[in-house]
């Protein structure tokens, strides 16, 4: 019995698809650009991976310890807005590093924004 294919392998056969086979054959700038946006989200789906959002929370817990409270978020921004704060330069790294890997995984709708043809 074979394997069912991943979503991730879904994606990318929709994104090679509209890339290969359909973009060569749009003309019109207005569906040439929607094809692009397509192909950008597509490929953005196929490499995104799992949500990292509660993984990133349990971080900012413990670089904020005790101080993190019911509502970690909430006491991030309480922490960001005193540059004094003991816990300042951790979460604020943790942060950017969050961030930076948002931006790596949305590079292909970056891309696809600014009317690039994001690669396979």
């Amino acid at each position: 019995m074979s394997e069912r294919p991943s979503d991730d392998a879904i994606w990318a056969s929709v994104a090679n698809t509209l890339r290969t086979t359909v973009l060569p054959q749009v003309s019109d700038p207005q569906a040439r650009s929607s094809t692009i946006h397509l192909i950008g989200l597509a490929t953005y789906a196929s490499r995104r991976g799992p949500d990292p959002e509660l993984n990133r929370l349990e971080d900012l817990a413990q670089a904020l310890g005790g101080a993190a409270g019911q509502d970690v978020r909430r006491s991030c921004f309480a922490v960001l807005a005193d540059p004094h704060h003991a816990a300042y330069p951790v979460v604020r790294e943790i942060i950017e590093r969050h961030l930076e890997q948002d931006l790596e995984t949305e590079a292909a709708l970056l891309k696809a924004r600014r009317g690039q043809v994001p690669g396979g």
